[in-house]
């Protein structure tokens, strides 16, 4: 299993790339669990979060990658995965933090990807 949480979003598209090639060696059966920001965040549309857009990709450039999620599993495939799951806030909302009675908030800027090696 290859947990791969809040990384993505600080790579380049490049670098990404290199990251799943290395992993497409991992045998059949295999779990990858990976977070990705959302590309059109990264392109300036908004989510209600223009001070964060400005602080972490205009001033510090520190977010470089995103993902759109209709192209997550076309992307994961180029690699020899397949996608199981994605979830999104409101997902993750229910399925985790309201079974456990936690009020928690949940940025829709960023989702959860399960994939498994074929």
């Amino acid at each position: 299993m290859f947990v791969w949480e809040a990384a993505t979003q600080y790579l380049t598209e490049q670098a990404v790339h290199a990251t799943l090639a290395f992993l497409s060696q991992a045998a059949a059966g295999s779990l990858l669990l990976f977070t990705y920001v959302l590309r059109d965040f990264l392109d300036g549309g908004g989510h209600g979060a223009a001070a964060l857009h400005e602080e972490f990709v205009v001033k510090q450039r520190l977010w470089r990658f995103g993902l759109v999620p209709d192209e997550v599993g076309s992307l994961l495939a180029g690699y020899g995965w397949v996608e199981r799951e994605q979830a999104g806030a409101a997902d993750y909302q229910v399925r985790y933090l309201e079974p456990a009675g936690r009020a928690l908030p949940v940025s829709d800027l960023e989702r959860f990807v399960y994939a498994e090696k074929q």
